[in-house]
């Protein structure tokens, strides 16, 4: 820890051993600045990775977590409790809209995972639950379905890269990368020929490389498709005991994947040219304020790894109902630190309480989401920029 963050801690009466491994019971009551009334919350990291202030905006109450968030080009987040409606925020003007998708649709949603993906003036309603593809295209007020290319289809979710003509959506159930012409409505599947250990989650977009990288969550493959060959390219399982796996971010100086173990509290650096796995880099806080790590959202060339209660099967840290949490570790590649992000609460509430598992990006700023598990069901960004 530096000089300037051993002031902010003293300042925020946050000491060195609450960055390392609060206890169950301090996570109780932890989480920097504690602020009423109608002053900004705001939190910075502690540990010795140096971040900006971020700020908080409550936006509504919801009666779950918010879902995979998608940002349309008009600087909207939409997102989803899954409650049958569909949320937007917009990041300018702090605006939320909210629409009931079943007097949209005609259909009941509620109950249905949902991956809303923005792309230009659509909303793609992506939910493996249903055998086609609903779209919503804004500026008409008008839903069309679409036909899947392929029998059966389970399409979780996907990604939109600014400057790609093609949507890359995926499958679990065909554990394949589906490629998607938003103009023509039409697609081409592409499965994966590797032998997996669990079912195939794609992660992220490294734009840069023209990849996208997936795991099987449970299991420990790490697989990339190559967008511009159109080809499965790599294959990788990591060989440590127990391992289950997820890829951070993108790749790091041309060679370097940080994939999380998400229940062995570990970062795992993993050299795509040779296949090689570094040593483990263990995460602080491990089995004492949090059980689970998440693969890592890329910011500013740091990933960001949000946490949960769960340690496998049906256990918690707590002895409750693993549930995610409102704080979050910062790892920067280049040196291999830590720092961990808190929530700001109000008064009232309890940080580990907080649902956070899900950000976005938008124009180079971040923007995380929360759900107060307990009354009044509070939803929140946390954003890396204050409102205008």
């Amino acid at each position: 820890m530096n000089q300037a963050e051993e002031r902010r801690c003293a300042d925020n009466n946050i000491d060195r051993r609450y960055f390392l491994g609060a206890s169950a019971g301090a996570l109780l009551s932890a989480g920097g600045a504690v602020v009423s009334g109608a002053e900004v919350l705001t939190s910075r990291p502690v540990g010795d990775v140096d971040g900006s202030t971020f700020y908080r905006h409550d936006i509504g109450t919801a009666p779950g977590r918010m879902h995979e968030p998608s940002v349309s080009p008009d600087g909207r987040i939409w997102t989803s409790p899954l409650d049958g409606n569909l949320w937007n925020y917009h990041v300018g003007s702090g605006e939320v809209e909210i629409t009931d998708l079943q007097q949209l649709t005609g259909r009941q949603w509620a109950g249905l995972h949902l991956w809303p993906i923005a792309h230009e003036n659509s909303i793609l309603l992506c939910t493996p639950k249903l055998p086609q593809l609903w779209v919503w295209n804004r500026d008409s007020n008008q839903v069309m379905r679409h036909t899947f290319p392929h029998a059966n289809p389970s399409v979780y979710g996907g990604f939109v890269v600014n400057g790609w003509e093609h949507i890359y959506l995926y499958d679990t159930q065909h554990q394949s990368v589906l490629k998607w012409d938003p103009r023509k409505h039409a697609g081409e599947n592409f499965p994966c020929p590797y032998e997996l250990s669990g079912t195939l989650y794609m992660s992220f977009v490294d734009t840069n490389r023209s990849e996208i990288w997936g795991s099987t969550y449970t299991g420990n493959d790490i697989v990339c498709f190559d967008v511009r060959s159109e080809e499965w390219t790599a294959h990788f399982k990591c060989p440590l005991s127990n391992a289950t796996t997820t890829p951070g971010g993108r790749v790091f100086n041309g060679t370097t994947l940080y994939v999380s173990d998400h229940l062995n509290g570990r970062i795992v650096p993993l050299n795509i040219q040779n296949g090689e796995w570094g040593k483990a880099i263990p995460l602080p806080g491990y089995r004492d304020w949090f059980g689970y790590l998440s693969g890592g959202f890329l910011f500013r060339d740091r990933l960001y790894i949000d946490h949960s209660t769960w340690t496998g099967g049906t256990d918690s840290i707590d002895g409750e109902q693993y549930h995610f949490i409102g704080s979050w570790t910062i790892f920067d590649p280049q040196t291999h630190g830590f720092s961990r992000l808190d929530y700001p609460i109000q008064d009232g509430e309890v940080l580990k309480y907080l649902q956070s598992d899900y950000c976005t990006t938008w124009n180079d700023e971040l923007y995380l989401l929360a759900v107060n598990q307990k009354p009044p069901r509070t939803v929140s960004v946390l954003r890396s920029n204050p409102m205008e």
